[in-house]
Formats: structure tokens, sequence, C-alpha cells
């Protein structure tokens, strides 16, 4: 009787309802949420202008605060980051395969026959899950499906307010599908994990995987500018036991012999490839004695050992890079990377690690100004010998204040080589997509650098056919990837010369002793330090911010963590050179620097189209109403709330509230606010400015 009631709900249970029942099974190890956020365009041609515009759908990805603070909570500050991200088409067995690949008394995926007496309906996977082994050393990222587990959300507590932008729930599930294909899953995937696992039902010798694996790497690398290249494991799932080739070397040299006989350029976006076939685990032949469980257990062990082989061959990779990620870092990096995947920014991880502090050799406070200095983000116009000498300046107040050892000194003009930019021209089949630049470039750091380069402008390609034009259009131009090795830009060659970086910094390392010595024994540093090192910050001198929360570019002296209230009133992040309260106080003596101007609130909730602050105090009228954001402008990244953004729409010609910049489209983002998530709400913090590397470019030059 009761497994008639069971099969009853089972039967009742379509859509809608399997869908919210996944999501209350595996919401304990959510890792990330697609949250709707409903997008309203202005129209782009003459036609269109005058009509009733309304809203669209739209997908945002933010983190599920519950679970993810458990995460963190558990996350090792020690132990650096493996991670595996599963992806694939739904349906294709991902769940199944992280829960093969954990060990037997981790959490597990949740399966619907484990639920409903072994009747499975469709996928069981929403959103982004993580999970861990038992000892907490790997995180598995079971990714939803590309088809979509749809229609997730629709009916959830809270939303309705948002849903009811657009009343199509096709028009859901149709933007699901594609966000999941087109963004979500390939950038996330290809820019959090060490190994991507590709899991698919086709045959890996058709032409049909190869197409996916071509789609997965274009979308991956659409936007990104400077990434560390994971290693790819293509498993064809559920394979018939006569077309199977069950041994993973003869697998793997059977898809490089088909596929890689053509110059294929996806493949250069992963550090290995290595490919392997998995039987039903229920399948059975008497007649060729073939079984199914035992093979499938043996292709699993040797899919364990590889997979374990490629993480520790990638951690070493990374350490080449100077690059080390730990656990707790991680989380940090990929809530900076929700906000640059949803703004459809492009993405330069060399700027997050080094935000993350996931640099080696405990140097990692010098290296955080130099990659400032040297990406041209202050955006000073200084010329390429002013960006040597200020990086020099402040290795050699770093040496002398720090006292630290020669091979130290070695590492960090090392590492400052490594920040010089590529300047490989592109070929001529592609253009700048908006004809800024007249040749594209890599542009790439050194030290990020491999065997690819990517253009550091959004491209177009020339004679594009129709279709391959108006997706680019449509996507504001991607970046161009083509094979090749690191070419030091022209403008630093020069300066390439580890000798003479060596006699340039030694010239500065005996001025800057010359002063410590005459300061006796004092902790601190006096006026003579202070203005010598104002010169030779010249270049960068209208940057200078009173910051104690970061290293003082001056005396180098270590940030200290602000108070509550503190942290709500320092300079946007990434934007200027800190210095400590006594450098700049010692600078306002000496008439070296005007007001610290720049400061704003750096989390500020309410909207400053409709209640701004005054000019002379800084302070909001107490008598205007209060409104909090939850609308984001477009190109501006702006701010507003609901009242400031439907007061535009109407408008044949709208401009943002907030800044009166051109209006192109608005995000309704009231469920990412909801979500309490911190990167969310802050509206002085500009994601093109988080994510910035390097603008070296010949045409600009």
């Amino acid at each position: 009787m009761e497994q008639d009631e069971e099969l009853d709900v089972v039967s009742k249970l379509s859509g809608h309802g399997l869908n919210m029942l996944a999501q209350e099974v595996d919401a304990s190890n959510r890792l990330l949420n697609l949250t709707p956020t409903p997008i309203w365009e202005r129209p782009r041609n003459g036609k269109d202008r005058g009509k009733n515009r309304s809203w669209g759908a739209g997908y945002s990805v933010s983190p599920a605060i519950e679970a993810w603070a458990q995460r963190v909570r558990n996350a090792d500050a020690e132990l650096p980051a493996r991670v595996v991200g599963v992806v694939g088409a739904t349906s294709a067995g991902k769940s199944w395969l992280v829960g093969k690949l954990l060990d037997d008394d981790a959490p597990k995926p949740c399966r619907l026959e484990e639920q409903f007496d072994g009747m499975t309906l469709q996928s069981m996977t929403s959103d982004i899950n993580l999970y861990t082994d038992t000892n907490n050393e790997v995180y598995y990222l079971d990714f939803e499906g590309t088809y979509g587990t749809q229609p997730l959300h629709l009916g959830a507590a809270g939303l309705s307010s948002v849903m009811e932008r657009c009343m199509d729930p096709k028009v859901w599930e149709a933007k699901r599908r594609q966000a999941l294909k087109e963004c979500f899953q390939p950038a996330l995937a290809y820019l959090t994990s060490n190994v991507i696992i590709f899991l698919t039902r086709e045959k890996l010798v058709c032409s049909r995987s190869l197409e996916e694996c071509e789609h997965f790497a274009s979308a991956a690398n659409g936007r990104v500018v400077s990434a560390l290249p994971p290693a790819l494991i293509l498993v064809q799932n559920c394979c018939r036991p006569a077309e199977g080739i069950f041994d993973t070397e003869q697998c793997t040299a059977a898809f490089i012999q088909t596929h890689f006989g053509n110059a294929l350029d996806w493949q250069n976006y992963f550090r290995s490839i290595d490919c392997f076939c998995i039987p039903d685990e229920w399948s059975v032949c008497k007649r060729s004695g073939f079984d199914g469980e035992e093979v499938c257990k043996r292709v699993i062990d040797s899919l364990k050992f590889v997979l374990n082989v490629r993480l520790e061959e990638d951690l070493a990779f990374r350490l080449q890079q100077e690059v080390r990620l730990s656990q707790l870092q991680w989380f940090s990096v990929v809530s900076a990377l929700c906000r640059i995947v949803n703004d459809n920014d492009t993405v330069k991880m060399a700027s997050l690690y080094m935000r993350a502090g996931a640099t080696c050799c405990g140097l990692g406070d010098v290296k955080g100004p130099l990659l400032m200095i040297m990406s041209g983000k202050l955006r000073c116009n200084a010329t390429v010998h002013e960006q040597v000498q200020v990086a020099l300046g402040l290795i050699a107040r770093f040496i002398v204040r720090r006292e630290v050892s020669q091979e130290a000194c070695s590492q960090l003009l090392n590492y400052l080589r490594g920040l010089f930019p590529c300047g490989a021209v592109a070929s001529k089949e592609v253009e700048s997509f908006d004809r800024s630049v007249k040749q594209v470039v890599c542009g790439q750091m050194k030290l990020f650098h491999n065997t690819l380069h990517r253009s550091n402008t959004l491209v177009r390609t020339v004679d594009a056919d129709w279709i391959r034009g108006l997706t680019e259009w449509l996507r504001g131009g991607i970046t161009h990837a083509w094979v090749g090795e690191f070419e030091c830009h022209a403008a630093f060659q020069e300066y390439d010369d580890h000798d003479r970086l060596m006699a340039y910094l030694t010239e500065e390392i005996e001025a800057y002793k010359l002063l410590k010595c005459l300061e006796g024994v004092s902790s601190g540093v006096g006026g003579p330090w202070v203005v010598k090192s104002h010169e030779a910050l010249q270049a960068f001198s209208a940057k200078i911010r009173k910051d104690t929360s970061q290293m003082c570019v001056v005396c180098t002296a270590s940030g200290e963590a602000p108070g509550f209230f503190t942290k709500f009133w320092l300079p946007a992040e990434g934007n200027h050179l800190p210095v400590c309260r006594t450098c700049y106080s010692i600078l306002e003596k000496h008439d070296l620097c005007g007001p610290d101007a720049g400061v704003d609130v750096k989390i500020d909730p309410c909207c400053e189209a409709c209640q701004r602050r005054d000019p002379w105090s800084g302070v909001r009228d107490p008598n205007a109403a209060k409104r909090y954001t939850d609308h984001r402008m477009f190109p501006c990244r702006c701010s507003v709330c609901k009242a400031c953004a439907e007061s535009v729409i109407p408008e044949e010609f709208p401009d943002c509230p907030a800044c009166g910049e051109p209006l192109r489209w608005m995000v309704d983002e009231r469920a990412l606010v909801k979500s309490t998530w911190a990167a969310a709400v802050r509206s002085s913090i500009r994601s093109q400015d988080m994510t910035a590397c390097t603008n070296f470019c010949i045409g600009n030059r």
C-alpha cells in the first residue's frame, strides 16, 4: 500500500514539482544559486522606439549563503585548493560519477531512484553543488546540466514580485538553458577548477563529442584574458560493450588520432587531455563474458588514479607561476568571479589571485602594489620607464625595511619581469571590436602566459559568416586566442634583463639604506625617507590615499584589519596606492598631497539618485525618503532604487538617474540583494576595476 502511494506521488511529479524536490534534497550541498534577475533593454534601432518595452528573463549566479558559510568554516587556510569540476549535458550522469569518485563515508549527491524505488524521471541536480571527500582535501563541483533543470525557482517563496516582470514560464526556461550553456557552466568550471571532467553520452570518436568540446572551450574562454589552463578529462558514460575502449591510454590515443589530425585550437586551452569510456554497470553479456559492474569499477579506479595525478601536476604548475590558492582563498576568488560573470565582463584571473593573496614565498604584501603599478590600473598615463622605476623603488624600500634575503630580492625581480606584457600581434583575421586600436596584441603578463596568446581587447572576426558575426555582436566582442610562446612587448624589452634590473635596484637599495642609517634605531620613518619615496612615486602621486588596511607603499608597514565601521570609509580597493597614517601626516606637513580625495562608502545600499549627499558635509538629507538600491544600470553600473529605475523606462533616450550617462539596459537585482551577498550590493566598486590586468597595446603606444 505504501509503495502504491509512493508511485502515485511520482506520477504527479512533473516539471516544476520534481525540480522543487531536487532543490530541497540537495539544498545542504548548494554552493551557488542561479538567481532570477529580470533585464530591461533599450531598443537598438529607431523602428522599435516608442513601442511598449517590457522586461525579459535573466539569471545571475550568487552564493547560497547558508551552505556557503558552512563550507567557509570548514575550509583550511593552509591546505591548497584541489577542485574538480564535473560538467556536461542534463542526465549525462554527472552526479552519479561524483558519487563514485567520493569516499564511501562522504556525503554523496542524491539520486531520485533512492527516493522513489528506482524510478528515474529526469535530472535531480540544480544550480551548482559542492561535495568534499572524507578528509576535506578535494572539492567536487557538480554543475547543473546544460539543458537546465527547469522550471526551478518559479514557485519559490519571496520571488513572486521579481518573477512577475516576465510572466511567461517558457521564456524563463529558455533563458536558464542559454545561461547555463553559454556562460555559467563553462566559465565557472574553467576558472575555478584544477581538473575538468566533461561527461557525455556521445561516442568520443564521433563528431558530436568534438562539437561539444569545442563549444565548451570557446564559451569558457570567450571573455578570458589571463588564466591558468586546467586539465581536461573526457568521459563517455553508459558506453556499449562492443563500442567502448576501456583502456585509458588506448582510448586517449584513439581520440587524439581521430580528431587531432586537423589543426584544432580548443585543445590548447587545456594543460592535458585524458579520455575514458565507462560502461553501464548493470550491463552483462553472457556470450563475451562482459561484466559491466567489474569493468565499471576498474575504469573508475583508473579515473581516480589519473585524477590524483592531474591534481598534483596542476598544483606544481601553479607553484611555478607563483600562485598557491588555499581553500579559504578559493571561496574569495569564486565570490569575486560571480559578479564579473554576471556583468559579462572580461575575466583577468591574475588580478583576482593577487587580491585573494594567493602568492608564495611570503612576499604577498609587496606583490599586490606591484601588480597595480605594472597593470596600468591606476590610469596615470605613466610611461614604461616611470612604471619600472616606481616598481624598483617599491622593491628597494621593501627590501631595506623588511631586511629580506638576497634570494627574496631575486624572486621579486623575477616577479617584476613576470608582470611584463606579451607583445605578440594577432593575425589580420580579427580586429578590435570597437576599432579603438590599430593592432590586436596579446597583452598577457608573462607570469600567466603559457603556449596560448589571448587578445587584451575584445575583437570581432573580419570575414565572419552572418551567424558568427551576429553572435559576436550580441556578446559585445570576444577574446581571440592563438598558439604561440611569450614575446616581450617592445616597450619593455630593454628592461627584460635580470642583471640590468639588479643594477638599478642596487642603486635604489644603497640610497634607502643610507636614509635608514641616518634615522638611527627608530622603528618608524622620518621626513627624508618619506620625501624621497614621494619623489620615486611622482608618476603616481595623484593616486596616493590614506589606507591602513593594506601595506604602506612608503614605509612598507603591514596593513591592519579594519574595524566594522572603519572599513565602510576606506577608499575603493584597487584604485589607489595605500599610505599609512604616519607617512600621510608627514606628506601633509611637507605639502606634498592635497585632501584625501576619493574616499567613499564601500558598501552603500542607499539610492544616490533620489537621496543625494550634501557636497560639503557628505551627509544625506534626513527628511528625504530612504530608498535602497536594487537595480543596476549598464554600462555605467550605478545602483539605484526601483522607483528611479522605472522612472526612466518611458523615456526615448534614457540616461542613468545617478550619473547621467546614456543607459543601454538595466537589471533587476532584488533577488541578489535579498541573498545578503555583499558583492551584490557594492555600488562603489566596478567590476572592470576589480579585474583589470594589463592595458598595454601597440596601437595605444
